[in-house]
């Protein structure tokens, strides 16, 4: 092509005329060395059915061939392939432009008239909210104020605006484009290019076609041909300023006939999939939105229905923020539908969403584009049916972040399905979040699960297990990894796409990613004949990191769970483990009386199944019961018991709980030599076995003894130890606990600074678990002792 273009049609087609005349003399030349001798004209003009005389004028680029004897002549010069294509587009470039120039020569105007300034802009969104930053971005598209044409580094003419459907692309871009109309004096173009939806796609030919009308040129001089009437549209708008806005397109390939190609004028293109075929070929820049920022959403209802009616529902209305996924489409939807209705309507209306089996149904319009499933709809059927079936699948998923693990487990492979998962994310249906993990918001999940019941029963059922598999079999791994004294039970065997859990670090930052999902999962798995044992193995392999993390409420909510599940599948083994550990956790929430009727059922079950290692562990919770009511003698028979039982089963960690239980209730009952005998027999087992847990509890118990023997420095020396440990092990709960004891070693030795110190980093944790253990801390630190307290129970 021409490295500068001239100043009109007719030159420019000239010059072009010029090129190709050239370049085919350089064929010619070409031909003849190949043939070794000179082509005969008069010959060549026979085989093409065309007089000598036009074959000189094609030649001297006086004529311009038509199409079927430029395509003759190639081939006779044997021109083929990539230069082929050159010379046929330089060809259908300068007839594009004689066109134009013939359309000028008949317009009726002078030749001095101005061209046309199209004023296409639809109406510009009144509800638009926040997206500071992606105006920002797209400020960097506008031309040089200066009129300089190529600034350096010249700024990119094409935006790509990608979201998922309902997320304001086209809200944005409109905005943007009506903020900066005035920097495009010759004109600004719209069109929708239907990618999506009932209707038929747009073909790129329909598009220019319309663009160039818009322009000027007439409709009878526009090229039938697409790659000419492109050629023509960037000739058009070669010096000029015009915005182009290409919304709703589906791929590069539609778009790409519509682009300028000189700076001046600029393209924002809206688009549901992952255009990435501009930003790799055209260095369009990409700008992808997500839901809203909370703000930006509330400010969208405000904007919609008025400040005074949200100030009168202010919890509602973050309530349906929520409920609307942040996104700008259903939040829209939903304050069409109370906008106008009486006092209340955002409560009755978030009542309805909770209420209702199809909360889709309350987002629905009689217009398509925004009736929010059919959205969603446009996006899913251009999937291939591997992605549509992972897609359905997530509606599986309990939560808004999911694993490539998670999705492998999902659709049955063992390896990630990355392509699958890329196809997803192409079309904007999923979100990559971070490496190897995924986001969808719940609107789109309620989508895929609307998908997956209109979908044959087995699909749902046989996901949901396979996932329920999957996190049972890496809770349990990661499990292991919190209590590594622990044979893993069951091992799985290793499959490529689960999560790499491969020590006590690792198993922490899985449950603590993965802890909401899981327990959704055992409520799912509670309510679902035949799937309730999933229930209870999964609370029994989430319950050490809720006990360590101090999720108090999630620990109790996790066991009664399991145990309604165990109840419901007429488990008995299972149904006395899970009541155990309800009544342990109830405990922990100071809920004594309901923990005490629960192990006395849970005994009495146990005593019916003549089940002794299930009434060992049962004594062991009645001890914690009591010793947490403060009540050692009521305590204490039970730990004797627990340990006589613990003797006779010669089970050494066993024997070492037995002992910590007796040594606790000893050192309470101000038996301290005793209480220490005890708690070093318990420490000596816990180390041999490599307990860290059971260490960390019996060193606190006999720094409790050393204190009540007046052995102060021996105490501040095991609490130290049983910190180190709890640190190590993650327990904040037991963390807390430790500095509290150590700050009470050494208060009774004078040492205030230290006490203080020691006493804050205890309330800073007491206070972020939401503990009650909070308040006799901070009671200490005011000068306000407590009253003592036993060592913090399991």
């Amino acid at each position: 092509m021409l490295d500068e273009v001239p100043a009109s049609p007719a030159e420019d087609a000239r010059a072009l005329g010029r090129q190709l005349a050239a370049e085919l003399t350089r064929a010619v030349v070409r031909a003849e060395k190949r043939l070794g001798r000179t082509l005969d004209r008069g010959e060549l003009a026979k085989r093409l059915n065309v007089s000598a005389s036009s074959l000189y004028a094609y030649l001297n680029g006086t004529t311009l061939p038509g199409t079927g004897v430029f395509d003759a002549l190639l081939g006779a010069l044997g021109v083929t392939g990539p230069e082929a294509g050159r010379l046929g587009t330089l060809r259908d470039e300068a007839e594009a432009l004689r066109r134009l120039r013939l359309t000028a020569s008949r317009t009726t105007a002078p030749r001095t008239a101005a061209a046309p300034r199209p004023r296409q802009l639809p109406l510009n969104h009144p509800g638009f909210v926040g997206r500071d930053a992606e105006l920002a971005r797209l400020d960097g598209l506008l031309p040089d104020p200066g009129g300089d044409p190529t600034p350096d580094p010249a700024p990119a003419l094409v935006a790509v605006v990608e979201g998922t459907g309902g997320v304001g692309k086209t809200a944005l871009a409109l905005h943007w484009a009506h903020r900066v109309r005035d920097r495009f004096p010759d004109g600004q173009l719209h069109v929708d290019l239907r990618g999506f939806g009932h209707e038929s796609t747009m073909e790129p030919a329909e598009a220019l076609h319309g663009f160039l009308q818009a322009l000027g040129v007439t409709p009878a001089a526009v090229p039938a041909d697409p790659a000419v009437a492109s050629a023509l549209l960037r000739t058009v708008l070669a010096g000029r300023r015009v915005l182009l806005l290409l919304d709703n397109a589906r791929s590069a390939e539609q778009v790409r006939p519509l682009l300028p190609s000189e700076p001046g004028s600029v393209a924002v293109v809206t688009s549901r999939n992952r255009l990435d075929g501009l930003v790799v070929r055209e260095g369009a820049l990409r700008i992808a939105l997500d839901v809203l920022p909370r703000y930006a959403a509330r400010a969208l209802l405000e904007r919609q229905m008025g400040g005074e009616r949200l100030a009168r529902e202010p919890r509602a209305a973050d309530q349906l923020v929520d409920l609307c996924a942040r996104l700008p489409l259903a939040l829209s939807v939903a304050a069409a539908r109370t906008a106008t209705a009486p006092e209340g309507s955002i409560g009755a209306l978030i009542a309805e969403l909770r209420g209702t089996r199809a909360p889709l149904d309350l987002f629905s319009a009689q217009d398509a584009d925004v009736d929010l499933r059919t959205v969603f709809r446009g996006s899913y059927a251009l999937l291939p049916e591997p992605a549509a079936r992972l897609f359905r699948l997530l509606g599986c998923h309990p939560g808004p972040e999911t694993d490539v693990a998670a999705c492998a487990a999902l659709v049955g492979t063992p390896d990630p399905p990355t392509a699958l998962l890329d196809a997803l994310a192409a079309a904007h249906l999923v979100r990559r979040h971070t490496p190897g993990r995924y986001v969808l918001h719940d609107l789109l999940r309620l989508y895929a699960g609307e998908l997956l019941d209109s979908a044959p029963p087995p699909e749902r059922r046989d996901g949901t297990e396979r996932l329920l598999r999957h996190y049972l079999d890496t809770a349990l791994l990661a499990d292991h990894h919190l209590e590594p004294w622990r044979p893993l039970p069951d091992a799985p065997p290793p499959a490529a796409g689960r999560p790499a859990i491969g020590d006590h670090t690792e198993a922490t930052r899985w449950f603590e990613s993965e802890l909401s999902a899981v327990q959704s999962l055992i409520a799912r798995a509670a309510a679902t004949p035949g799937l309730e044992p999933y229930a209870w193995r999964l609370a029994q392999a989430c319950a050490v990191y809720l006990r360590r993390s101090g999720r108090r409420a999630q620990r109790a909510a996790v066991h009664a769970l399991a145990r309604a599940a165990a109840a419901g599948a007429g488990d008995r083994a299972a149904w006395t483990t899970a009541t155990r550990r309800l009544a342990d956790a109830l405990s922990r929430l100071h809920r004594s009386s309901e923990a005490l009727d629960l192990l006395h059922e849970a005994l009495r079950a146990c005593r019916e199944r003549r089940d002794h290692e299930g009434i060992r562990e049962a004594r062991l919770s009645l001890v914690r019961v009591y010793a947490s009511r403060a009540d050692p003698r009521r305590a204490l028979p039970h730990a004797r018991l627990a340990l006589s039982m613990a003797e006779r089963s010669g089970d050494p960690m066993a024997l070492a709980d037995g002992l910590t239980a007796v040594a606790q209730q000893r050192e309470r009952l101000g038996e301290h030599t005793v209480a220490l005998e005890h708690c070093r027999r318990a420490l000596e087992l816990y180390t041999r076995l490599g307990h860290l847990d059971g260490q960390a509890g019996i060193l606190v118990g006999m720094g409790r003894a050393e204190q009540g023997l007046g052995r102060h420095a021996a105490a501040i020396g095991h609490y130290e130890v049983s910190l180190a440990l709890d640190r190590e092990l993650g327990d904040r709960y037991r963390e807390a606990h430790a500095l509290d004891h150590l700050a009470d070693a050494h208060a009774a030795l004078g040492r205030h600074q230290v006490v203080r110190r020691l006493r804050e980093e205890a309330l800073t944790l007491f206070d972020e678990l939401h503990h009650p253990d909070a308040e006799p801390v901070r009671a200490a630190l005011h000068g306000h002792p407590p009253a003592p307290t036993g060592p913090p129970e399991r």
